[in-house]
Parts: C-alpha cells; structure tokens; sequence
C-alpha cells in the first residue's frame, strides 16, 4: 500500500470512530450525561403474572439514539449522490444497498427505481424516498435478537406443540405431543434429536427467517410503532387467556398488575368503565405507557467513553432486588424473573473489521500489482459483498481504497441501530422433557410431558408459556456488530453433539437390549419383533411400550 493509500484509509476510519479530537481538545474517557429531552424506547415485558412496560432512556454520542439511524441515511444518501444533485438517478441507483427485502432488491436497477419513486415520479428518489427504504429495509432504531446460550436452546418446541397458536402449551397439547412431533421423525426411528428438531436453514426453506439465524423467542416486544403495538396487543390477548373476556375481545384490568388494584392509570383507558380493556383501548395504553421500570443508557459510536446504565425509577413492587453492580451493569427482579443487564461498546469493532480486510487485502493481492481481480476478490471471504458493487467504477480493479469506503458503509449501517440481545441461562422445553439427558426426545418421555411440566407451571392454568420456563436472563444493549464479530462457535459444537454417538441399552434381558433399536431404554410397538397380543401381554401398564422392568418380569415368570 502506497503511503497516500495509507493516508486515506487512517483518515476514513477515524473520522467514522470520532477518533481524531474535536475543538482542539484530545479524545480522552469521558462521561456522557443523559439529556432529559432523549426521546425513550419503550418495551414490553410478558412476565408470567401480568405484562410490564420497560422504559430505555438511550443516547448514542450525547444525542437521541433515533438521530444515529438519521445521521446514519444522510450520509449514505450524499456517498451515493456522486454528481451531487441531491437526487439518486438510474446510474447512482446500481449502488443503492440491498437489504434482504424480496421486493425492494431483485431485478435491475430501472425497476428497483420505479419501485422506490414514489412521489413525486420523477425517476430519481429525493433523500425522503431513500430514506423511506433504508426504514421499511432495517426497522427502527431499535431492535431486539433472541440469542440461545445452548444448542438445545434453539429447539422450540413452544411452537412445535402449540396447535391453536395462543402462545402457551396447554396439558391437551402435551398429550398430543408424539403426534404433534411425529412429522420431524425423518430417519422414522421413533425418537427425535436435536437435527431433526431444530429450525431448517433460510436455503431450505427458500427464505430468510428468524430460527434460521440462530435467534430464539423473547418475552421482550418493542413498543415504536403502530404496527409492533398492534402485534403486542395480540400477544397480551393471547398470553393472558385467564383474564380475557372472548365475547369482548379484552382483558380485564386486573390482568395488568398483581395485586388485582385497578391503578389509575390504567383505569384512564377503560373509556367505557366497564373493568375491561379492548384491542381499540390497550392499542392507546400501549402508545403512551406507564413505565414500571426506567432506565437511562448511554453509548458510544465515534466518542470514546465508557457506556453507562443507570437505573432510575421503579413504579411497581413487582421490581425488587434492584442491585447496581457497576457503571454499565445492573441486576434485579420482576416478579420470579431475573434480569442481568449490561451496556457495551462495540465503537472498536469498526475500525478492527476494517483493518483485518485491509490486511486480507494484501495478502489477495497475490501478483503485488496494488489491486484485486474478480479471482483475487473471492480470497477475502466478505460477507454478502459482490465484486461489481465493490468495485466503484467498474474498471475491474479493486484498490484498497474502493475496498475501505465498501467496508465503511457496509459496517456503519449496522451501527445505526441499538441492539437488545436476550440470552437466558433457563431451561428450555426441550431439555426439562429430555429427563436422560441424551439431548433426544423419546416416546416415553413425551409420555411424561405433563408431569415433567407441571412445577413450571407458576400460574397452575394447565398451560405454560416460554416466560414461566425461562425465569433469568441477561440482556445487553450495544451498538449492532460488523458481521466479522458475528461468528457463533456453538453452530459447531451443536453439529458435534448431534454426531454424538448413543451407547446400547444395558439394562434389561439380553433380547430386550437386542430388540430397542433406538437404544432409548423401551421397546415399542414397531420395535418389536413379535406378534401383538405377546406384547400387549407384556405391557402390563398399557403405555403402547415395553420397559426393561417389565422384560425383567417376564424373564423372572419364566423361571
């Protein structure tokens, strides 16, 4: 790399980090104070006993963290504009990032434009245009990722076993579950494992969905918008079934905290007294809640400071054990559950995924000759990146300076949202019914569904729900991560443990052990090798399996 190249290159990352100093002061550990005209993002939690309303106070750089996604589409916008017309034309348009939206991003650049011009049509999209893209392609500033702690984790059964789609298991569908399941059974062997359990891949299924990125079911909901309002108060309908009124589509008040006291607050949106709430009235609660629980957070995108997380107040006895445990991480509890939150910078990861393609960069460029071919390009392995879109003006020479402004854009448009990522250290479904814990799921102890589920069941409604198994998490909230820190070592160790090989059944007689196939520790119908009135006879409690118990006695009757 020439010294100009290497010029450039310093100069672009540490304008984007904040890293050179600002009016003539040296960019040092500052602390970045809260402002109170930040604008809040509010969250709903569905807790086992009633819903709760979290509310984030988030500043990114000493400004409203929504101004980060702003900031983020003007200076995308101006990169793109190159004759500087404020106008992106049918040229300009061939640079217009894709993200992921099946209708917005195939087919070519004329019909991409006509489809994002909106008004006026004038064939070229105004900055209102383009940023109406950027919002319907990367949500809000704002979003929340599921992120399992184990491989078994990633199995969700909730959905698998949840026939009527009100969001809980109830003990009917538990009872259903060996049918239920029955359509994972690929190998037909009578018991489900891990890969047969868990979510196809987005090429499978010919989409892109959430499990297929390793993401798992929250109880957490964002409240930004009419449409995740409008899909939360489904959900409280649907997770608070004991309160609900079908005949009115409500809930009753009581349903909103766990004293069964009708707060004022609440009681302001029962417009027509009547000790319930409707779609109509929880839509208009939710758009203006009153928090149980503030908290203040504060990041770092291209300032150097450490990030903060303060709590602030409560407004519910439901939160207790409140336990600041540092300047950027606190504990407590809402009702049984556990929640350890944490704030983290993710401001270095930009320059360090910049610096690493830099470096793979030179290491590509086998000939020396200061550029990459279309051949030499495939060597960097960067994610969802297409050498055409790389190579800015088309000369098939790729400089380390295309490659930079690619990377820049690429990884900045990630930070332009804040990120809630929600792990727990729970059990899941799937391990509480996998009583050996050979990580399968055999006819026996789907059997024994009901029972295994029975002391999680917090509210004894005959039904569970993912909030009354999942009873400690650990939220953190940090800036969205370059995909080169993306990397999820537990996609390995899942396939390794899938491979794993399951040991012979050594209790029982001798043809017993021969005769269970699947080796978990029963003989089923189709296992066995004999007529049916012999196993009938040999089943003694009438469960459709032989156990080893049962052999055994079949042995000591025969002498």
């Amino acid at each position: 790399m020439t010294p100009d190249a290497k010029t450039i290159c310093t100069c672009l990352i540490t304008a984007v980090l904040g890293l050179l100093p600002v009016n003539g002061s040296a960019a040092g550990e500052l602390q970045s104070p809260i402002s109170p005209n930040a604008s809040a993002q509010h969250i709903l939690l569905l807790a086992p006993s009633a819903p709760v309303v979290i509310e984030l106070k988030i500043l990114v750089d000493d400004a409203d963290f929504c101004a980060t996604t702003t900031d983020y589409i003007e200076r995308l916008f101006v990169s793109l504009d190159r004759n500087e017309d404020q106008l992106i034309d049918l040229k300009e348009m061939e640079n217009v990032p894709a993200f992921g939206i099946q209708k917005f991003d195939q087919g070519s650049p004329a019909e991409r434009l006509q489809m994002l011009d909106v008004a006026p049509r004038d064939e070229k999209l105004s900055l209102a245009e383009f940023a109406a893209y950027i919002h319907r392609a990367q949500g809000t500033a704002f979003r929340i990722a599921g992120a399992p702690t184990r491989s078994s984790q990633v199995i969700e059964l909730f959905r698998k076993l949840d026939h009527n789609g009100d969001g809980s298991v109830s003990d009917s569908e538990f009872e259903a579950s060996s049918r239920a399941l029955a359509q994972y059974d690929r190998d037909e062997d009578e018991v489900l494992n891990l890969a047969e359990l868990r979510p196809f891949s987005a090429a499978q299924n010919g989409i892109a969905v959430q499990a297929a990125r390793g993401e798992t079911e929250t109880p957490f909901r964002r409240l930004d918008n009419d449409s995740s309002i409008k899909q939360a108060v489904e959900e409280l309908l649907k997770k608070y079934v004991e309160y609900a009124n079908p005949k009115q589509d409500a809930l009753a008040l009581a349903c909103f905290n766990t004293t069964g006291e009708m707060t004022a607050s609440i009681r302001e949106y029962d417009r027509d007294a009547d000790g319930f709430l409707n779609r109509e009235e929880m839509f208009a609660w939710l758009q203006q809640p009153v928090s149980d629980l503030q908290l203040e957070i504060s990041l770092p995108r291209k300032k150097a400071f450490r990030p903060t997380l303060k709590f602030v107040q409560k407004q519910t006895p439901r939160v207790t054990d409140v336990d600041p445990q540092s300047r950027s991480r606190l504990q407590l509890r809402i009702d049984s559950l556990l929640l350890e939150l944490r704030v983290k910078s993710t401001r270095h990861m930009l320059a360090d995924s910049v610096r690493f393609y830099q470096t793979r960069f030179r290491v590509a460029d086998g000939d020396k000759n200061g550029y990459l071919t279309p051949a030499e390009f495939m060597q960097l392995n960067v994610p969802d990146a297409d050498y055409k879109k790389v190579d800015q003006n088309q000369d098939e020479m790729l400089h380390v300076e295309e490659l930079t402004d690619f990377l820049l854009q690429k990884t900045s448009q990630l930070q332009n949202q804040v990120v809630m990522t929600v792990s727990n250290d729970g059990k899941s479904l799937f391990e509480i019914l996998d009583t050996n814990l050979d990580r399968r799921l055999s006819p026996r102890e789907l059997k024994n569904s009901i029972q295994r589920v029975k002391e999680y069941d917090g509210n004894r409604d005959q039904s569970l729900d993912p909030a009354e198994l999942r009873g400690h998490f650990k939220l953190t909230l940090e800036l969205g991560k370059p995909q080169l820190f993306q990397f999820d070592p537990r996609e390995d160790s899942m396939a390794m443990n899938q491979n794993s090989t399951i040991p012979r059944t050594v209790s029982g007689p001798r043809w017993f052990q021969r005769m269970d196939r699947n080796r978990d520790g029963d003989i089923s119908e189709r296992e066995f090798l004999f007529d049916t009135n012999t196993f009938k006879k040999l089943d003694q409690n009438q469960d459709h399996l032989i156990s080893s118990e049962e052999a055994e006695a079949l042995s000591v009757d025969s002498e």
